[in-house]
């Protein structure tokens, strides 16, 4: 490999021994650059662009070369380093005035991820002047000039990133009996350390077991020390995202192809199931194919609908969605989602809640730049508009791979907002509207061994709204002499009620878990233990 201070020494060492060899070093030197540029484009075209950025920043000229700074800046642009990006982008422009065609749509992207909206509104505007039935262009100057719309929202959203993270990447977090599964190229701790093309570790899938805080509730969830997930299933290579269905009793995950066809491996999908207490491949999804990957797999709450990824010949971008139906236990060829939801872009990761809509990730749909993360509602003669589900689980960065829970109000996602890492965040949505005011009765029993037919009311005490991350009282109230009372939830967050004993001092503390859902009236009947300073909240929701 050329090492540029050698080089530079055997050329100082040969003009010192004689003049007349400078010719033949000056060539040589030249020649070894030519090379090294042809490298380049060839890692640039097999999509090994870390690579590629490493020879072609060896040109000792490459400031003064508008084809090796624009292959450098459409390179850091697709390894997501979008400073550098616009470093070289402005190389070119600096003397040009102008970019290729291609090339504006890049730097409009990359502008849109540093978020200098005015810049890539005009980028995008000049692209559109020369590609003007682009629809996605279109759309992304209007949600630029419209981005206030995507905040809107926000203040019924928590995101909190996990500490499973690591330096390295992790993505594709699904909930499995006591913890998660997910995917990450961290380092593993082996003799033998393999790495793909660019250098980097193989993706594997791992489990963490979840240690629950009932008190702070899932906000506060913590793991362990994360293990990898299931050695029967390991890949030789990458092995993708999981799905679960049938109560978690079967699977279906993305794994390499153990085939090559020209030099490359494909992703597929593969089918396994519990058996005895163990996962065994059952089958590969029978469209799998050596010629592209098929990959990202979603399942319909029904089971009959396989949605996922693929990069298969007659898309209509380099990735798009398809489905598959399932009809007296085989699975049909697959369908193309549609302009709907597919674009010249990148669309995957697909996931279908439990109210039928389809969520998925895109960087062709309109959004705050890079990946976002859109859904759809699934009609029955296709899909309903396409929304952006906004700040701040959409931001300038890439947003991609979320998965919630059957409620709709508890998920997780993948960012890289931090230091440019793929990392796993949980998602909390409140749908309530605040300041809330919560009712109910406040009662007791002396023994906490009887029945709940002998609660008395408990009048006359001191109730303080205990906010659990700040650990401080956000607001108080007190039973009247039938023990109701009304306390106000100032915002969304985690709490606790601390009940005190006017008359003896005594105090007791109770969880309180109020509903995500939008509901007209929150009555609650909380019910402590005197002797044992303990305390119940049974909810009585009105909806």
């Amino acid at each position: 490999m050329y090492i540029p201070g050698k080089i530079k020494y055997a050329v100082v060492f040969l003009l010192a021994i004689a003049i007349s060899d400078f010719s033949v070093a000056q060539e040589t030197v030249f020649s070894l650059f030519k090379t090294n540029d042809a490298k380049a484009d060839q890692y640039f075209r097999d999509g090994q662009y870390k690579k590629a950025i490493e020879l072609y920043n060896k040109h000792p000229e490459k400031q003064g070369d508008d084809d090796i700074c624009l292959q450098l800046a459409r390179a850091y642009h697709y390894v997501n380093d979008p400073v550098q990006a616009d470093v070289w982008f402005k190389e070119v422009i600096g003397r040009e005035k102008t970019l290729p065609v291609a090339d504006m749509y890049l730097y409009a992207e990359t502008l849109s991820t540093l978020k200098l909206y005015d810049q890539a509104i005009e980028w995008y505007s000049l692209y559109l002047k020369k590609e003007p039935s682009d629809p996605r262009t279109i759309k992304k100057i209007w949600q630029l000039r419209n981005r206030k719309y995507l905040f809107e929202d926000s203040v019924h959203y928590t995101v909190k990133s996990l500490a499973i993270n690591s330096l390295s990447g992790e993505f594709g977090a699904v909930p499995y009996q006591d913890g998660l599964i997910f995917i990450s190229n961290r380092k593993r701790k082996s003799f033998i350390h393999s790495t793909d093309a660019n250098g980097e570790s193989f993706y594997k899938a791992y489990y963490s077991k979840r240690v629950t805080d009932t008190l702070h509730g899932p906000l506060t969830t913590r793991y362990d020390e994360p293990s990898q997930f299931c050695r029967e299933l390991r890949a030789a290579f990458h092995e993708g995202p999981v799905t679960l269905y049938d109560g978690q009793n079967k699977m279906l995950y993305t794994a390499t192809s153990s085939q090559k066809e020209k030099s490359k491996r494909v992703l597929q999908l593969y089918f396994a199931e519990q058996q005895d207490g163990k996962w065994r491949i059952m089958e590969p999804f029978p469209f799998n194919s050596t010629e592209y990957s098929i990959q990202d797999a979603a399942m319909s709450k029904d089971e009959k609908i396989l949605y996922f990824s693929s990069d298969m010949k007659g898309g209509m971008g380099k990735r798009d969605l398809y489905r598959s139906t399932r009809v007296n236990n085989q699975w049909t060829k697959p369908v193309n989602l549609g302009e709907a939801i597919n674009t010249s872009g990148d669309e995957s990761l697909p996931f279908i809640d439990e109210n039928n809509t389809l969520y998925f990730s895109s960087n062709g749909h309109a959004g705050l730049g890079g990946i976002d993360i859109f859904k759809a509602p699934v009609m029955a003669n296709g899909f309903g508009e396409v929304t952006n589900i906004g700040y701040p689980v959409n931001t300038n960065f890439d947003d991609f791979g979320i998965y919630l829970e059957d409620d709709g109000t508890h998920g997780f996602f993948t960012s890289n907002r931090q230091n440019r890492n793929d990392d796993i965040y949980e998602l909390d949505i409140d749908l309530q509207s605040y300041p809330l005011v919560v009712k109910g009765v406040l009662k007791y029993k002396e023994e906490s061994w009887k029945d709940s037919t002998e609660l008395k009311i408990f009048s006359h005490a001191q109730l303080y709204l205990i906010d659990n991350f700040k650990n401080a009282s956000v607001s108080t109230t007190s039973s009247n002499d039938t023990g109701t009372f009304s306390l106000t939830v100032p915002y969304s967050s985690q709490y606790r009620i601390k009940v005190v004993d006017t008359r003896t001092g005594d105090e007791m503390f109770v969880g309180l878990e109020l509903s995500k859902r939008k509901v007209t009236e929150n009555i609650y009947e909380i019910v402590v233990v005197k002797n044992a300073f303990k305390g119940v909240v049974n909810p009585k929701t009105v909806k």
